[in-house]
């Protein structure tokens, strides 16, 4: 089954552009807030005053207006290019409770013929064992590593106008130029901001980009698949970290706490509601071999500057292993065989000057990429908190396992009190859906991590 990717704002603030007219006349403006904002409802100027805020270069006054959109039957590819906005929420269905077998994938319009047909073909392969594993008692969460980039994900966003202006400027202006579902993605969405919010009109008016195309990465292939196994995937390397973040903490208890006498106390410290202080500690990674499937998983947390390669330059002879198929010989059969087929097929595909443009969607959720991405102490105890929990998903609790380590190494005092929430709380947050194993996890997480 194929479908066509559909964006529509569903939701945006009440009375958006009064809000920010009222922003832009506050900072030059007499009178207070509720004043301000009673002289902006229905004025007939406040489209003129926000456009000329914004010629000015101050864009902040539309950040006041908000917007939720429904991405519906996007591919996966468009989901990825989404979520990697920092400034944006989301909630994207989720690939380890729903079967995607009967969702769908995106075809692009142009093609026809030969083209279609062996486009379609290759998708289809993929979702046929992706539904035999299944039948074959594989958890949806590793059956999901064959599905392909092109397969339907249905989610919400939410952003203020900036970030929505930027979004759009960026598919039109930038990497986005080369992918025409995204181009049609910010169509949709200009044509309905015109509708919702005419002063952002100047905003939406690109000229055409300097300078050439940007061009696709070179896809890459080998002659027979690299299978890694669980063990092997999302290693971890500490890139930097603060020499002495001891004396930092000490630092930020001081500012955050002038004259006061009380020493500095991790425990202390911890055992706030607003850490702020663990915010000057700021730590850089790399992650080698994150399938695609569980680079989801760590960008979506919002505080932290991540680089992820393009999808383009993905090497699509690198498939992971996980244990639930290496251990079980029919699904070992199902996966290997699907996915020694789609490297042959997906060079072939690659092949043709028609096809290839689209590599984008060739690429599997099981194929890999290395990124790298710069963390605060404070989020860095959310994620470990989070995610080191049994009932993450193996691959994202393995990196997040691999990043305590680390910590831990250079900065034992502080790090040996992370994990996740029964041994920092003693309770399990879970409900019904806990492993039961409080008592070991807490002496997992009180020694010294294998």
């Amino acid at each position: 089954m194929n479908t066509q990717s559909q964006a529509k704002i569903v939701s945006w603030s009440t009375a958006g552009e009064e809000v920010c007219a009222s922003a832009a006349r506050i900072s030059t403006t007499q009178g207070d807030a509720l004043a301000l904002f009673e002289k902006a409802r229905s004025n007939p100027k406040n489209q003129d005053l926000i456009g000329k805020v914004l010629r000015s270069g101050h864009r902040s006054v539309i950040e006041h207006a908000v917007f939720s959109i429904a991405l519906q039957n996007v591919s996966v590819y468009v989901e990825q290019y989404f979520i990697e906005r920092r400034l944006a929420s989301f909630t994207v269905k989720s690939r380890r409770y729903v079967d995607f077998s009967g969702l769908g994938y995106y075809v692009p319009l142009v093609l026809e013929g030969e083209a279609l047909a062996g486009y379609r073909q290759y998708m289809e392969s993929l979702f046929t064992a992706y539904q035999k594993l299944l039948d074959a008692d594989v958890p949806k969460e590793d059956a999901r590593f064959l599905l392909p980039y092109a397969f339907c994900s249905n989610f919400y966003c939410t952003l203020n106008a900036r970030e929505l202006v930027s979004l759009i400027r960026s598919i039109r202006l930038g990497q986005g130029r080369i992918v025409p579902e995204l181009h049609s993605i910010a169509d949709q969405l200009a044509d309905q901001l015109a509708d919702l919010f005419p002063a952002l009109g100047s905003e939406l008016e690109v000229s055409e980009p300097e300078g050439a195309l940007p061009e696709n990465s070179v896809p890459l292939f080998r002659e027979d698949p690299v299978w890694i196994t669980a063990a092997k995937a999302g290693s971890v390397e500490l890139l930097a970290g603060p020499a002495d973040p001891g004396k930092l903490l000490e630092h930020a208890h001081r500012a955050a706490n002038p004259g006061t006498d009380k020493p500095f106390s991790l425990e202390a410290l911890l055992a706030s509601s607003r850490p702020r202080e663990l915010e000057q500690l700021s730590y850089t990674f790399a992650v080698s071999d994150l399938t695609l499937a569980g680079i989801t998983h760590l960008v979506r947390h919002r505080i932290q500057s991540v680089i992820v390669p393009p999808i383009q330059s993905v090497d699509h002879s690198r498939f992971i292993l996980p244990d639930t198929i290496r251990t079980n010989p029919a699904a070992l059969e199902i996966y290997q065989s699907a996915l020694t087929e789609a490297n042959q097929a997906a060079k072939a595909l690659c092949g043709n000057p028609v096809l290839r443009p689209y590599s984008y969607y060739y690429a599997v959720s099981g194929n890999m990429l290395d990124v790298m991405t710069t963390l605060n102490a404070r989020e860095l105890m959310l994620i470990i908190r989070l995610r080191t929990c049994t009932r993450a998903q193996w691959e994202i609790r393995h990196v997040a396992m691999g990043l305590l380590r680390l910590l831990r190494e250079q900065y034992p005092a502080l790090f040996d009190r992370f994990g996740p929430t029964c041994y920092l709380t003693g309770e399990c947050p879970e409900g019904r859906m806990c492993c039961g194993r409080q008592e070991e996890m807490r002496a997992l997480f009180g020694g010294k991590l294998s």
